[in-house]
């Protein structure tokens, strides 16, 4: 018989005693009388916390019944649609006499995994750590650049490779570190074989793309040979993951019916179609709940093999308004001992989740009300905008994970709009606040678009709305957040970029102290110190918003009151990842040193355009102050001070021909610099192409590994 085994869920294991329909009923939360005005469309109404499912049989039914409503000739859509998506410093020291956040030391929050001397993951919590392609104990960096697990011996200034790990039929793999033990998560099938073992055609690897997650945990205790252990393979996509203390959560999202054969039309006819639309009802008419619930496969290195439900039909709630059928799970992992097997018991939350965010006691989980994927695809395609798009909310479940053998289900809430990503949620002194953008979330604002920042605290099983200030951005949507201490910073951009200030000293009546409008924007702020922040995003025109190249702005705001632009870097034609990807960031408090990887465009009018001068892609590295932007170790601060590409020279020492040099720049994507770290008096920057050391202070190469 099969066994059935539920994971620490996203709503999981309760305290003793007290039962599924306690912890998960409710009613509607009242808006706080202190909590300042609410700026909802019209009829909106925000609800409470999960309702859970008495038997299999409600279960099933709810499912059905919505599947009938949704489906279509060729099966069912995912559910809501996620946002751009997937960071708040929360352990500051005390807020300045002047009322902004202390950022004295411009410290990068850390996840304490990592010697002093060594910049680890650019994190958004301290102490919690987040995956990335890049882990490092000081002496051995762990990457899956370039689609190898790589382990490489970086005590020297030559980087020396000890071991490669091919990682077949897999991407985007990304790794957490604990001790001798390595976590990878990768989308696809198994990806790291263990020791003698070949994947064959008939496997049956899951599809790419029709959401199926690989955790695998390596044993790393001799570098030289690292030994898969576990392999762990779950119905679903990895939204994100967290750790601390050795201890990660995985957030699984799985789309509803992955396990049902859905039918498609045998031809473009009507009759076709009609046919497809009547099978897949009765497909779902005749299924049982095991169609409708993830499903894993557990296996060990000796052999031995286990399979089951991941989450039993009785451990699922679901949120008073519907959020769609697919199903959340949070995954509780001991890396440190590297177990991957499920735990018994827990429940998952009937919602399509798309933004994680944890501090080192809790985790939340954004999902967001379901809006029909016809409703979408016909806005999409129209000028008039449906009412069901202003009428969008966001759900909001905390779990708390400060014991590390569990994950417990608290509470939820909601806040009108939708999130931009993990920068948007943050806890402080219990308190979670959250920013939001409503109205037209869809094609960058429009006039009923405008922003808000919404504070929440926990009262029984929901998240109960405190205080909240709007009129954020009016016309614009969100594009970058940050909160350090008891102030918040929300940049906005539509055709200009609005930096507003938010005083969050009193939760139950925050208040906008302060506003800068530029051209431009920043999509990730990053605190330096000494008041000052740091934006890296896009110029742009002014009277178009049209963007134009990376710009990267210092900003002055130690006066809350008055934040002010103090210098900037502008880079034309050219993009940095650090706007959709924080990790790629690097701020070194000890000498000041940020690293920000860019790429340049080129889009040449004719065949005979000579490309411009400079490499295509590498990374700026500076210094800021008061004074401005100064170069890392001289030279122009808009230059690319550091860079894997070749230069316009040919090995002889001539220059490269018109030809010559246009395939150069098409040809060196590989050599784009995706990461960088300190460790002792080196800079390493890593690309595909190869591992370099810079010498910290004047970024003269010291030694290089070449991988490709």
């Amino acid at each position: 018989m099969r066994r059935t085994v539920a994971v620490v869920g996203a709503a999981a294991i309760f305290a003793a005693g007290i039962g599924l329909g306690t912890m998960l009923g409710g009613t509607p939360p009242e808006p706080d009388d202190d909590g300042g005005a609410t700026v909802l469309p019209d009829g909106l109404e925000l609800t409470g916390a999960l309702t859970s499912f008495d038997a299999c049989d409600d279960y099933l039914d709810h499912v059905q019944e919505h599947a009938l409503e949704l489906v279509t000739p060729y099966g069912l859509h995912g559910g809501p649609m996620p946002m751009r998506g997937e960071m708040a410093v929360d352990d500051a020291a005390e807020d300045s006499a002047d009322g902004g956040a202390d950022m004295d030391t411009g410290a990068a929050p850390t996840a304490g995994t990592t010697p002093d001397d060594v910049s680890g993951t650019n994190v958004q919590e301290q102490g919690v750590d987040e995956p990335d392609r890049l882990k490092t104990d000081g002496e051995v960096a762990y990457t899956t650049i370039g689609g190898r697990l790589r382990v490489l011996d970086i005590t020297g200034d030559d980087p020396e490779e000890l071991a490669t790990l091919e990682l077949e039929g897999g991407w985007g793999a990304e790794l957490l570190l604990a001790g001798d033990r390595l976590l990878v998560t990768s989308g696809g099938g198994p990806v790291l074989p263990f020791a003698g073992e070949s994947f064959s055609a008939d496997r049956g690897m899951p599809v790419p793309g029709g959401g199926a997650t690989t955790l695998t945990s390596i044993d790393v205790s001799d570098p030289s040979a690292p030994e898969v252990t576990e392999r762990l393979t779950l119905d679903g996509a990895t939204l994100s993951s967290r750790m601390v203390d050795g201890i990660a959560r995985v957030v699984i999202r799985t789309e509803p019916g992955i396990n049902i054969p859905w039918q498609q039309p045998e031809a473009g006819g009507l009759r076709a179609e009609r046919g497809a639309l009547e099978a897949n009802r009765e497909l779902i008419r005749g299924s049982d709940a095991d169609d409708w619930l993830p499903y894993f496969v557990h296996e060990t290195a000796d052999g031995s093999e286990q399979e089951g439900i991941l989450i039993d039909c009785e451990r699922v709630a679901h949120p008073a308004a519907f959020s769609g059928l697919g199903t959340l799970s949070v995954l509780t992992v001991d890396v440190d001992a590297g177990s991957l097997i499920p735990d018994d018991g827990g429940v998952g939350v009937l919602a399509g989740g798309d933004t994680v965010y944890a501090s080192p006691e809790r985790l939340y989980v954004a999902t967001q009300r379901f809006i029909d994927p016809v409703i979408l695809e016909e806005a999409a395609t129209s000028d008039d905008r449906p009412g069901e798009l202003d009428e969008v909310t966001t759900e909001i479940h905390a779990f708390d994970i400060s014991a590390p053998t569990g994950t417990d289900y608290l509470a939820s809430g909601e806040v009108p709009g939708v999130l931009l990503d993990q920068w948007a949620l943050s806890e402080h002194d219990g308190v979670l606040r959250v920013a939001s953008t409503i109205g037209d979330r869809w094609w960058g604002g429009g006039e009923d678009s405008s922003s808000l920042v919404t504070t929440l605290e926990q009262d029984g099983d929901e998240l109960v709305q405190l205080g909240q200030v709007g009129d954020l951005g009016p016309t614009e949507r969100i594009f970058a957040v940050r909160f350090l201490g008891e102030v918040g910073y929300v940049v906005t951009f539509r055709q200009t970029d609005p930096l507003y200030v938010i005083d969050l000293t009193d939760p139950s009546a925050p208040e906008t102290t302060g506003e800068l409008k530029i051209a431009g924007y920043s999509a990730y702020l990053h605190p330096l110190g000494d008041g000052l922040l740091l934006g890296v995003g896009q110029d742009a025109e002014e009277e178009t918003g049209r963007t134009l190249g990376t710009q990267v702005s210092l900003f002055d705001v130690a006066d809350p009151k008055d934040p002010q632009r103090l210098d900037t870097l502008t880079v034309a034609d050219s993009g940095s990842d650090v706007e959709h990807d924080h990790r790629a960031f690097l701020h070194w408090p000890d000498t000041g040193l940020s690293v920000v990887p860019l790429t340049r465009w080129w889009h040449p009018e004719s065949e005979d355009a000579e490309p411009p001068e400079g490499p295509p892609n590498g990374a700026l590295a500076f210094t800021a102050s008061r004074d401005g932007f100064a170069p890392a170790a001289g030279g122009d601060p808009e230059a690319l001070a550091l860079t894997h590409a070749e230069d316009d020279l040919a090995e002889d020492g001539s220059m490269r021909s018109d030809a010559e040099l246009i395939d150069r720049w098409h040809s060196q994507y590989d050599a784009a610099i995706q990461r960088s770290m300190v460790v002792g008096d080196r800079l390493l920057t890593f690309s595909e192409r190869k591992v370099v050391a810079h010498d910290l202070d004047s970024l003269e190469e010291r030694g290089s590994l070449t991988l490709r």
